[in-house]
């Protein structure tokens, strides 16, 4: 029995169409399932809890957010198999984790039966899939949610605002005997190499080898290096910045000076502590 988890706002409504195709396909194959709708914020944390307590293969059909609500309400992630239909805006953990945007070919992937051990983070006590950030790209989700627009559109334009406004976080980052005190554009501690919709915070990150890839952009030099910085972002080539420090690790602590907003796959957390460590193990159809 296959439990889907079933997001019908994600991918402005992409989820909805995708969902007629997963069920067509189930039917005509005799393969036993039933659809979870989620209806408001929480919902599908609080589905895969009731579902995994005594155990159960899931599919989430929704986009980064869905996901991140899932694997926060799984009891145990080990003993869980986790599907995913790429239904969301950006699915950048999909991308990530090979998992193909075409709904046929993610379906016949879980269909297959295989799935792969995944890493994923754990920051203050909350789960996360893709990516954990501090700096810019919180001050960008800020401005998405104020504005009215839709889609990557309402991204690109709270990006651009948030070039010209954004002053930087002053922040002591802590790894494994590692201590220093920064002045960030971006701190941020990847499971997943990208965010955003394909911005590619870190291209070497892995989702299975048992590490944090670790990345920080200093915050220096003015407005114009400030851009300079994110066109390099954008292009995939942060990592080569000179202003850009990268490296992995067990566990990472984020201490900024004043309190300050997180996201954790796009998600925003006011009142955690971004204390990072990488846990293995969870099942993967990919």
């Amino acid at each position: 029995m296959y439990h889907i988890i079933f997001n019908p706002v994600a991918g402005k409504k992409k989820a909805v169409k995708n969902l007629r195709v997963v069920e067509k396909m189930l039917t005509e194959q005799n393969i036993p399932f039933f659809v979870h709708q989620t209806n408001a914020e929480h919902d599908a944390e609080e589905i895969a809890h009731v579902l995994t307590k005594d155990g159960a293969d899931l599919i989430v059909l929704g986009g980064d957010g869905t996901l991140h609500e899932v694997l926060n309400g799984i009891v145990d992630p080990s003993l869980c198999r986790l599907g995913l239909i790429p239904s969301g805006t950006g699915n950048d953990f999909a991308e990530k984790a090979g998992i193909p945007l075409e709904v046929e070919k993610a379906t016949h992937l879980i269909l297959n039966g295989r799935t792969k051990p995944t890493d994923y983070l754990e920051v203050g006590g909350v789960r996360c899939m893709n990516v954990a950030g501090l700096g810019m790209d919180v001050d960008v989700l800020e401005r998405c949610k104020k504005g009215k627009m839709k889609g990557k559109m309402k991204y690109l334009l709270s990006l651009l605002q948030s070039l010209f406004a954004f002053k930087g976080y002053r922040i002591e980052v802590q790894s494994e005997g590692r201590q220093e005190t920064r002045d960030v554009l971006i701190a941020a501690a990847c499971n997943g190499s990208q965010f955003g919709g394909g911005i590619a915070i870190c291209p070497t990150a892995e989702i299975d080898d048992g590490k944090i890839s670790v990345v920080v952009v200093d915050c220096i030099g003015g407005k114009w290096k400030i851009i300079k910085a994110f066109m390099q972002l954008m292009k995939g080539r942060v990592l080569q910045y000179p202003a850009t420090t990268h490296f992995v690790c067990d566990s990472v602590r984020f201490l900024p000076e004043k309190p300050c907003t997180v996201q954790l796959d796009g998600e925003l957390y006011k009142d955690i502590p971004f204390d990072v460590k990488i846990k293995t193990g969870l099942n993967i159809f990919r």
